[in-house]
């Protein structure tokens, strides 16, 4: 009883909170036309972000119909319910437990819809990119965007990823990186570095 309200409080107030907050922010999309081109050559691609930036790349992309891979872990489950109502779609799995059922069900949704990965979840290292992303875009022949994003004005959590929370009506970033390609499997490891860096750099390029 106890668990089914929270999920009832994730899921109303989950979602207010995130359109309240992130849509105060005052966003510069920056270099979109690399994903413009990906969609338009490629149909649908697979988003690259880190686990700290996923709040307010969860209000830029709300119903458009993206599918985002989530840990079976209690924080995923809240996770999937507050984003459930900004119209994404969850797939439950990781690299610790239930990633060969999460990757088969990928390979059956990229087809049809963008999938969103944090490379780095569901609990780290901080910025270390695991192999699940690079298999996935291999098998499925499917682009990597990288992307990224921050505030000028945030509080940074004490978490194992620094979480970063926007402040209130904070100007912000969002940028797009050229895709990633994954044509032959033993190009993973060295797609695997270009992925990191990129999204380093990403990161610096926007600042703040």
């Amino acid at each position: 009883m106890k668990k089914k309200i929270k999920n009832k409080i994730v899921q109303f107030i989950g979602p207010a909170l995130i359109n309240l907050l992130i849509g105060s922010l005052r966003i510069q999309v920056i270099d979109k036309q690399n994903l413009l081109n990906a969609k338009k050559r490629y149909g649908t691609v697979i988003y690259a972000f880190w686990h700290n930036r996923m709040l307010i790349l969860s209000y830029a992309h709300k119903f458009e119909n993206v599918h985002i891979l989530i840990s079976q872990h209690q924080d995923g489950e809240y996770i999937s319910i507050a984003i459930d109502s900004l119209g994404y779609k969850s797939i439950r799995g990781s690299t610790t437990r239930g990633g060969i059922k999460a990757l088969k069900e990928s390979l059956q949704t990229i087809n049809y819809y963008d999938i969103a990965i944090t490379p780095d979840g569901p609990r780290g290292p901080k910025e270390a990119v695991k192999d699940g992303i690079l298999y996935l875009a291999y098998k499925s022949g499917k682009p990597i965007i990288p992307v990224s994003c921050n505030a000028k004005r945030k509080w940074i959590l004490n978490s194992w990823d620094n979480f970063m929370i926007p402040k209130f009506t904070s100007p912000a970033k969002i940028i797009y990186g050229k895709p990633i390609i994954v044509s032959k499997i033993d190009e993973i490891n060295s797609a695997k570095e270009l992925l990191r860096k990129s999204l380093i750099e990403l990161g610096k390029k926007i600042g703040y």
